[in-house]
């Protein structure tokens, strides 16, 4: 090797491992900033258990849920904007509602939380969540009518109980109408972080599933019509939290494609709304 290959060999050696100091220092100090903010999380919240909050993530995790995306590179969206419904005390809502935490003090029940609003009649809609860590009896992620049941006093598949609810659990069943069938060929991996993803076609009934961003296919299909659906997950582990990452309407036609453009410009704060159609002014205002 020459002499000039040598340097250049040293010079990229320094510069590689300049890159990887500065990465590792700036990852800690998202980890640093996350830990604190979760630690005033905790100390907010009374605890009779000694034993540590998963809020407290590990530094796998915080990397995960820091650099996520939304992974739909062959598809278009409109954001569909919608937050957890608050309905009773064993549960704590941050975040402008976007993330839930579970039983904070002790966990003596099954808790589901509902969305805050229905899902529309019509449309393909995508929302992801994201566990940080995952464990317990029943974990589970879905949708359901207004009519769910949202407590019991036994640790149990809440949702898809009765003919209310469509829901997967962490041990990779399906659950709806009191039955359970096999859907993915194992559990979720316990106390590591998931990302899922749940896509809801209004006009076929469908209801599908991604985990980490991989397809797993239709899950349910023949979803009563004419009934308000919301967005649903339950829990019955103490500290356990879910964040709702993204949110979104898929647009499958041409105009929808043109609703998300003009939606994004400076345009509709310069129409003049007298000019269009009440029914173009609310999709605009949607």
């Amino acid at each position: 090797m020459s002499k000039k290959q040598e340097e250049e060999k040293k010079i990229f050696q320094r510069w590689y491992w300049l890159k990887k100091r500065r990465r590792k220092k700036r990852n800690n100090i998202i980890i640093q900033q996350l830990n604190i903010h979760n630690r005033s999380i905790i100390r907010s919240t009374p605890s009779s258990s000694s034993s540590s909050s998963p809020l407290w993530w590990s530094s796998t995790s915080l990397i995960c849920h820091f650099k996520n995306k939304h992974h739909s590179n062959n598809k278009i969206c409109i954001e569909n904007k919608w937050s957890w419904s608050k309905t009773n005390s064993t549960t704590i809502l941050i975040n402008n509602n976007k993330q839930i935490l579970f039983h904070p003090r002790i966990s003596s029940s099954t808790q589901v939380i509902l969305a805050d609003r229905p899902l529309p009649l019509y449309g393909k809609f995508y929302w992801e969540i994201y566990m940080p860590t995952v464990y317990g009896t029943s974990i589970m992620f879905g949708i359901a009518t207004k009519e769910q049941k949202l407590t019991s006093e036994n640790f149990i598949n809440l949702i898809g109980i009765d003919q209310h609810g469509w829901a997967l659990s962490h041990h990779g069943l399906l659950w709806h109408n009191g039955k359970s069938r096999s859907y993915l060929s194992k559990s979720f991996e316990l106390l590591r972080p998931v990302l899922i993803g749940l896509e809801f076609d209004a006009d076929i009934r469908t209801l599908s599933y991604t985990i980490n961003n991989q397809s797993m296919g239709i899950a349910f299909d023949s979803i009563p019509k004419n009934i308000e659906i919301y967005p649903a997950v339950s829990s019955t582990s103490a500290h356990s939290t879910m964040i709702l990452k993204h949110c979104c309407q898929i647009c499958l036609s041409l105009r929808e494609i043109c609703l998300k453009i003009v939606r994004s410009t400076i345009l509709l704060d310069n129409i003049n709304c007298q000019l269009l159609p009440q029914h173009l002014i609310r999709q605009l205002m949607r």
